[in-house]
């Protein structure tokens, strides 16, 4: 018989690092348990939302899994992710998926610094998904996503202007399990692809619409879950950030799982927390931040599940 997981996710998040270039929202982690563990999950599966973490990951369904995720963050900020995954007998699995963030309620001032009317911004981004394992060890996945970015749209409709823009993005995903108890991972965010903007400002005089491209950030990301231990799991991830016209950067992160004896688990992660160190810079005191979370497994009807997740 087929089974379907249902898994719910909230969390609160606060301001984080990494702002100011294309695509910066999809940064955050998709769900509570990828944030609880400080995003160190490219090695290790989070059921619903492998799509996220690593599309390599998809061979490890075993059931038709949904996820749902929202996040309330400072300032007016808001994350809501969609992620919907099924196995394909004997070795694959596919996925589909919504990342969408959002900020409102930003003031808008005049020259005179006078408030004006209030402005939002969102990007909604949609994935396509596949991965597919070579045997018991080794196993690779694709993703395709599409974006559609928001920018004030408050100020284009009012004031005659307009805006058209759309990405075609791709990141590759491996897994290499070593053995039972380690698992080595990686993923290459954003391999190909640039945001392609057609936009009419009406602050603009002579009123002609203007085309440009803009890339984001590539990311590669290296990390393992080791699972030695009976009760605990540990994930370490690298992140290792490649920023058009600027230097490479690097991030660490650290995730810690207790499991208890009625499956409860308990979460805590390390992350850099005052940004990614540049590959000419020193950082000389310790520039980590913690997050913390739980997950509560919930029976829900026959033989379906559900997974309740938190993180702070």
């Amino acid at each position: 018989m087929k089974k379907t997981i249902l898994i719910i996710y909230i969390s609160l998040l606060f301001a984080d690092y990494g702002g100011g270039y294309a695509g910066s929202g999809f940064r955050y982690g998709s769900n509570a348990r990828e944030f609880s563990l400080a995003g160190a999950l490219v090695a290790d599966k989070t059921p619903g939302f492998y799509v996220f973490s690593n599309p390599a990951l998809l061979q490890y369904a075993r059931t038709s899994q949904l996820g749902l995720s929202l996040q309330s963050m400072s300032l007016d900020r808001s994350i809501q992710t969609f992620s919907y995954v099924k196995n394909l007998p004997p070795s694959a699995g596919v996925g589909i998926a919504l990342f969408r963030y959002s900020t409102a309620n930003i003031m808008g001032r005049d020259n005179m610094n006078r408030e004006t009317e209030k402005y939002s911004v969102s990007e909604t981004e949609g994935i396509m998904s596949f991965g597919v394992a070579f045997g018991r060890k080794l196993a690779v996945g694709l993703n395709i996503k599409i974006t559609f970015p928001s920018m004030a749209p408050e100020m284009m409709d009012n004031n005659g202007g307009h805006q058209n823009v759309n990405g075609i993005f791709l990141d590759f995903g491996i897994i290499y399990k070593y053995n039972r108890n380690l698992i080595l991972g990686g993923k290459i965010d954003n391999i190909s692809g640039s945001y392609n903007w057609e936009i009419l400002n009406p602050c603009n005089l002579d009123k002609e619409e203007r085309e440009f491209q803009d890339y984001p950030p590539q990311t590669i990301k290296l990390g393992i879950a080791y699972n030695r231990y009976k009760s605990i799991s540990i994930y370490f991830q690298e992140d290792i950030v490649s920023i058009p016209g600027n230097n490479i950067n690097y991030r660490s992160r650290l995730g810690v799982e207790y499991r208890l004896t009625n499956n409860v688990k308990l979460r805590g992660g390390l992350v850099q927390a005052l940004g990614s160190v540049t590959s000419d810079e020193k950082i000389n005191d310790i520039n980590l931040k913690p997050s913390f979370g739980a997950g509560i497994p919930i029976k829900a009807w026959k033989k379906q599940s559900l997974q309740m997740d938190y993180a702070l």
